[in-house]
């Protein structure tokens, strides 16, 4: 385009303008539709592996909250201590 932008009038460059903008406006809203049903399928899927995991970990070491009351001790203590 640069190397015939001598030849071309102004409308002609005008029309390849318009039909850029309307290919590029195309391509950007079927880059968000395509985002939009990724980003909902990748949160079921997240959803999914974070529960798994939780409940591995849960079966592996045990409830967490269990614990809680060990480290409010020990930070009594060390509050005490030092």
């Amino acid at each position: 385009i640069n190397e015939s932008s001598a030849v071309l009038d102004d409308d002609t460059i005008t029309d390849i303008i318009k039909t850029c903008n309307v290919i590029k406006n195309e391509k950007l809203a079927a880059a968000k539709r395509k985002v939009k049903g990724q980003a909902q399928k990748s949160k079921k899927k997240d959803k999914a592996a974070e529960k798994k995991a939780k409940d591995m970990a849960i079966e592996l070491y045990g409830d967490n909250d269990q614990f809680d009351d060990y480290d409010e001790y020990g930070a009594e203590y060390e509050d005490a201590f030092f």
